[in-house]
């Protein structure tokens, strides 16, 4: 979806959708998928979304149906986003990669558009859907697809603490407007990181290397101020050469300068947008996430996202009550 779709779309609902408005609604929302029931004629659905700092939740309620995320219709052209999906009410049979995660009311799962997967509900049911890019969690790419369909449950460890969370978000969907929603999104991406990598650490089958990968992701973004942060510290902290450190991020396309410097531009942008930091100057909020170079700074932002750094705060900020 292009962004000003989703800004057209930024609340949405539908209520009492015939299975023919469904499948105009679902079947090409995001990426082509093909929606089928056996009871079209009998079949009802609802969906309430909200667009929150480029992901889109939507609270989806209807009957048995099925979703195919076919292997013909993926294209090169198509956004390649991850979905996560919390059962709400009913149950559902989420497939991808080889796996099936049979979820029931508090579970969630995760997969990938840009490869096929089947969600299936064999009754009435309720969810929680958000897509995202990648980039919103703190987690490789890799990594994420070793735990594609897979049950994360709600009912035990972390999932106790997180699971309520988001099914809170769902019942109250209008506080995702505006900066507080930004927020709330904010403190979610951080649970549903924390809920994968709980579910890495536990996997028997993970491979040792995944593992430091893992902790040194986590490392990277307790310590993004740090401005000496490079590929020698973090291979000292966790007692390996920087040559390995180097091969981890190679295996996964990446390099230790580039992801730090990608961690560090997303918290640069999230404090631009905020107006509750509107007191705190470019500069200074670039210095705190570690860049000390401010013209290095702004255009290294300018690359990325296309603008400066202060022609992107106007967009989310009063000229009035920013510094001089």
């Amino acid at each position: 979806m292009e962004a000003n779709d989703q800004t057209a779309r930024a609340m949405e609902n539908h209520d009492g959708v015939s299975f023919d408005e469904w499948i105009q609604l679902v079947g090409n929302r995001f990426v082509p998928l093909t929606v089928s029931t056996i009871d079209p004629d009998g079949f009802s659905g609802s969906l309430r979304t909200r667009v929150v700092d480029g992901t889109c939740v939507t609270d989806i309620a209807a009957s048995s149906h099925s979703v195919h995320r076919l292997p013909e219709a993926i294209s090169d052209d198509d956004p390649h986003h991850l979905k996560l999906s919390m059962q709400l009410e009913g149950t559902g049979l989420v497939m991808q990669d080889g796996r099936s995660a049979h979820l029931t009311a508090g579970d969630v799962a995760i997969y990938d558009t840009a490869r096929p997967y089947t969600l299936e509900y064999d009754g009435p049911m309720r969810s929680l859907v958000m897509i995202f890019p990648h980039s919103m969690l703190g987690l490789s790419a890799n990594l994420v697809h070793t735990v594609t369909a897979v049950r994360l449950r709600g009912d035990t460890g972390i999932g106790r603490v997180i699971c309520p969370f988001m099914q809170h978000m769902a019942e109250e969907m209008h506080l995702l407007d505006g900066v507080s929603g930004a927020r709330i999104m904010r403190s979610a991406f951080d649970l549903i990181t924390a809920l994968l990598s709980a579910e890495l650490h536990d996997s028997a089958t993970r491979e040792p290397w995944r593992v430091t990968l893992d902790a040194v992701a986590h490392y990277i973004d307790a310590h993004l101020e740090d401005a000496a942060l490079n590929t020698d510290s973090l291979a000292r902290a966790h007692f390996i050469s920087s040559r390995q450190l180097q091969y981890l991020f190679q295996e996964e396309g990446l390099t230790v300068s580039g992801y730090i410097r990608q961690r560090r531009l997303e918290r640069c942008r999230l404090d631009l947008e905020d107006p509750a930091l509107a007191s705190r100057s470019i500069v200074q909020i670039g210095q705190s996430w570690g860049f000390v170079d401010p013209s290095h700074f702004s255009k290294l932002f300018k690359a990325t996202y296309g603008r400066s750094p202060r022609d992107h705060r106007l967009a989310f900020v009063d000229a009035d009550v920013l510094p001089a």
